[in-house]
């Protein structure tokens, strides 16, 4: 409700007269204003904090203008604004009505139909702010008022352009706990996708009065959060899938606004709606949306009576109840500095697309917290109300990279240069075909392995830009998904061709392809667009284009890892501490083996590898199991090795395996190598101990005599001797290191690749 003005707040602002009060969070204060012609305004003044740092008035001018440009039926449209006054301040409509918070709070929670309709509303104001080029960021219930004509998203103070420099860039996070993706969370951009999951977790609000992940101190909702500890059960059944998708970890495989419109109910959708080239494909097709859309959008009946009854309390939302979080984020503002010089020297930065086990990491290594500083209140429904300190970084930053002089036992080593780099945007997976690397990202393109020359590229939108799986390619041939998520597509390495396309199972959406031999293609897939039927894994056979089988494996908690050398589909489940196996030709579950020595932490992350006939699994312990699933050793655990192992990638040849370990041996975080036949140990090198926890999301390729390591946080690729451990050389690229960004690897005999950010470097061996 409206509070009277205190002593110290100002009456004017502007040409507005200020009335009252309306709230006030980490932004600044919220006022009820008059403009001279009598029209009621909500008046955001920001705080003086912030009014003294030119780089957020630069921002604030830019971001105001982009706001101005956004208009629709569900919108707060924007007034005025003076992003130069001595505390810059923006005036939005006021729109008569309670907050979502407030009615929730007072009411009790709403019922399907209530919520059904807020989410439309909302996915169309979503939808208006997109079509602008530009991004909320702060959805949460307290920015979501109810009109008696239905719901207003509000809240333009911290809306930023898609293409255009953010606060997040000078060291901020932006957001509510608890309601913010968790790429935003974690520090990285949030883009439309971000959005989405911001409005899952409000319809969770909606239906059930709590957040996906609780209430109470923001720190204990974050790490809820980070730990997959989700709680949607209380939302209505017809309900459950829209929200589970959009709180989907992986941005990817988000549904788009349009989509929502229409799972929802919404009203006619336009068709103009242009994807942001950071948004992909992988929303469920649209086919039979409406072609046209009138000017003046015909309500349906459920947005006409959206909540009439409810809205008893005629005062604008108090947003002081769930202020934003403005808070320095982990980096220091050294870092900042650094990455923005590293940015302006090197490539533009794509969207962070954290994988599952990445957002394992994320909560495992304690970023949901430390992102926010240690001065965060305790307020309802994940927000913070303080702007807080910066975080101590005294623990290393990700810029830190090893030792160039060697130091036995500890990875380090003389540094090396690459052989050639080649731009290719929002690399996400490598793959290699004789003489080929393939490369995904944006599009699909290829390069000569020892030159770097570019051989092909698949116009933009060919295909869908999946963030699962792997990139499958055989001796000529590389698979690829039609970009509406439905079609597999078969690609030619020499010329990029396509060779032939066949549907996937129907109605199933593909997220992902896990692998390909001769004769079999494997992928996996959401099963339904309209029920909680979890994942599903398909297996097509190449020369007669069908698919031979489908099977629904319900939801999982980790990522499904195809086996070619035993035909067997794997998938590690971290929470039922458990490796289940399905026959690849059949789709038919062949078996399943426990961690007899299971992690405390449930949302461990967990890695699958294979060679030959034999599988290795890398979780609390390092399990070696035959094809038929009989275990054959187990490293760590109970054994001299370790007490509390904890392991996270592993890659094995004919004779060792090796993994990354962290814990397994006292206080060191190592890469071991093991005795394929009985798990004996070889050898063990270290990372330096003020390295910053890279054993956990390395990734591992192995060729001519070498293993090769790829840390992402710290943005270093390593070289060992795979007999000794020993290291050969490095390389460290501090502008392409990020908890959020991805880096591929793979290896032959005389070469390495890696690549990441818009980047593919290739080494000579």
């Amino acid at each position: 409700m409206t509070r009277p003005l205190r002593s110290t707040d100002p009456t004017r602002i502007g040409d507005y007269e200020l009335t009252g009060r309306i709230g006030g969070g980490g932004m600044g204060d919220v006022f009820l204003g008059r403009s001279p012609g009598g029209r009621p305004a909500a008046v955001k003044v920001v705080r003086d904090l912030l009014a003294d740092d030119p780089r957020f008035r630069e921002r604030f001018r830019r971001e105001v203008a982009a706001a101005r440009s956004v208009s629709g039926a569900y919108t707060a449209a924007v007034l005025d604004a003076d992003p130069d006054a001595e505390r810059p301040w923006l005036a939005t409509a006021y729109i008569d009505g309670p907050s979502l918070l407030a009615r929730v709070s007072d009411g009790g929670p709403l019922d399907a139909q209530e919520t059904r309709a807020l989410g439309a509303g909302l996915a169309e104001a979503l939808r208006d702010i997109h079509r602008a080029g530009l991004v909320h960021r702060d959805l949460k219930p307290g920015n979501v008022l109810l009109a008696a004509d239905g719901p207003r998203l509000i809240d333009f103070g911290i809306i930023r352009a898609e293409d255009g420099e953010g606060l997040t860039e000078t060291g901020y996070v932006l957001g509510s706990a608890g309601y913010m993706a968790p790429e935003q969370a974690a520090g990285g951009e949030a883009t439309r996708t971000a959005d989405v999951y911001s409005l899952g977790a409000v319809l969770t609000f909606a239906a059930t009065g709590h957040g996906p992940f609780g209430d109470g101190p923001t720190p204990g909702v974050l790490l809820r959060q980070a730990a997959g500890d989700l709680d949607i059960s209380g939302v209505p059944e017809g309900l459950r899938d829209v929200v589970a998708r959009c709180l989907d970890i992986l941005p990817g495989a988000r549904p788009t606004t349009n989509a929502l419109l229409e799972l929802l109910g919404g009203n006619a959708i336009a068709t103009d709606e242009v994807p942001s080239p950071k948004e992909t494909k992988k929303a469920p097709s649209t086919k039979k949306a409406t072609k046209t859309r009138t000017k003046d959008r015909a309500k349906t009946p459920e947005l006409d009576d959206l909540l009439r009854g409810a809205s008893r309390n005629t005062q604008n939302a108090e947003i002081a109840a769930t202020p934003t979080t403005l808070m320095r984020s982990a980096k220091s503002t050294k870092d900042a500095k650094g990455a923005k010089s590293a940015k302006k020297s090197s490539r533009p930065t794509p969207q962070p697309v954290p994988t599952r086990r990445k957002f394992l990491f994320f909560g495992l290594a304690g970023a949901a917290v430390a992102a926010f500083g240690v001065s965060v209140a305790d307020m309802p429904h994940g927000d913070s109300k303080t702007t807080g300190a910066e975080s101590d970084d005294s623990a290393g930053t990700a810029g830190t990279g090893l030792p160039t002089v060697k130091v036995p036992g500890v990875i380090s080593g003389p540094a090396k240069n690459p052989a050639w780099s080649a731009p290719a945007a929002n690399v996400g997976f490598l793959a290699l075909s004789g003489t080929t690397l393939l490369v995904k990202g944006t599009t699909l393109s290829a390069f000569e392995t020892s030159v770097g020359t570019s051989r092909w590229a698949a116009p933009k939108d060919t295909f869908s830009q999946l963030y699962d799986g792997v990139l499958p390619a055989t001796a000529d041939t590389v698979y690829e998904v039609a970009p509406t998520g439905d079609d597999l597509i078969a690609v030619g390495v020499g010329k990029g061709d396509q060779s032939w396309s066949a549907p996937a199972p129907a109605s199933w959406l593909t997220r992902g392809l896990l692998g390909a031999s001769a004769d079999l293609v494997v992928g996996w897939a959401y099963t339904s667009t309209t029920e909680s039927a979890g994942d599903g894994l398909w297996g097509l056979d190449p020369t007669s284009r069908q698919v031979l089988w489908s099977t629904k494996i319900g939801t999982i908690d980790g990522a499904p890892y195809f086996s070619a050398e035993t035909g067997l589909i794997l998938l590690s489940q971290p929470k039922s501490h458990q490796l289940t196996a399905y026959n690849a030709k059949t789709g038919k579950l062949a078996w399943t083996a426990k961690d007899t020595t299971p992690n405390d932490d449930p949302a461990f992350a967990t890695a699958i590898a294979s060679h030959g006939t034999s599988i290795y699994w890398a979780t609390s312990r390092l399990y070696a199991f035959d094809a038929n699933g009989h275990p054959l050793w187990p490293v760590g655990g109970t054994t001299p090795e370790g007490s509390d192992g904890a392991f996270h990638a592993v890659i094995a040849d004919d004779t060792t395996v090796y993994a990354a370990s962290e814990g397994s041996f006292p206080e060191e975080n190592v890469i071991a190598a093991f005795k394929a036949s009985d798990g004996a140990p070889i050898w063990r090198t270290s990372w330096p101990k003020n390295f910053r926890d890279p054993s956990l999301e390395c990734e591992m390729a192995l060729g001519g005599g070498n293993l090769y390591i790829v840390d992402h946080t710290s943005g270093t690729l390593v070289c060992l001797d795979a007999k000794t451990g020993e290291t050969n050389w490095q390389f460290h690229d501090p502008g392409g290191a990020s908890v959020n960004n991805d880096w591929s690897v793979v290896a032959d005999d005389r070469h390495v690749f890696i690549g990441y950010d818009s980047t593919v470097r290739g080494f000579v061996a």
